[in-house]
């Protein structure tokens, strides 16, 4: 543990992050101000500032961030706090998670694959699409699912 640093509790690895985002954490930051950031590789596709708890003071927080982006995939999401400097070097403070972000989703419902299905009949019947399932399940091959599995379908 890290006694001056975040300790983050959400979005755990493999979280799904769609147009909302839950972070919650406990940790200290200059004015209680923190910084969160999607990225996908290198590349930034969402970001934004906010302030939770006290400074100076250990304290857990809960927020919700509002996420605009188009991506659907793999991505990275860090959590920090604010450097008021304005030049934050990424030190000990940040945290980050793997996730995958499916931009515009609302939220997903579980599926449990029976025989016949296929993604493409699975997004017709929910609104959903293929390439959104394929992503919000790390499927390797969309045309290969297994009697059982259960998926995350995106809506």
């Amino acid at each position: 543990m890290d006694t001056y640093g975040i300790q983050l509790r959400q979005p755990l690895a493999g979280d799904l992050v769609g147009r909302t985002l839950p972070i919650a954490a406990m940790g200290t930051a200059f004015e209680a101000s923190y910084g969160w950031r999607l990225l996908a590789g290198e590349h930034e596709i969402a970001k934004d500032f906010f302030s939770a708890g006290s400074m100076g003071l250990m304290e857990s927080f809960v927020h919700k961030a509002s996420v605009n982006t188009e991506y659907v995939g793999p991505a990275t999401f860090q959590l920090f706090g604010d450097d008021p400097s304005g030049e934050r070097d990424p030190g000990l403070d940040t945290q980050s998670v793997p996730v995958i972000v499916i931009g515009g989703m609302h939220g997903y419902q579980l599926h449990q694959v029976v025989k016949g299905d296929t993604l493409t009949a699975i997004a017709r019947e929910t609104g959903s699409d293929v390439q959104k399932i394929t992503a919000a399940n790390s499927l390797q091959d969309p045309n290969k699912v297994q009697v059982g599995q259960i998926l995350r379908i995106p809506l």
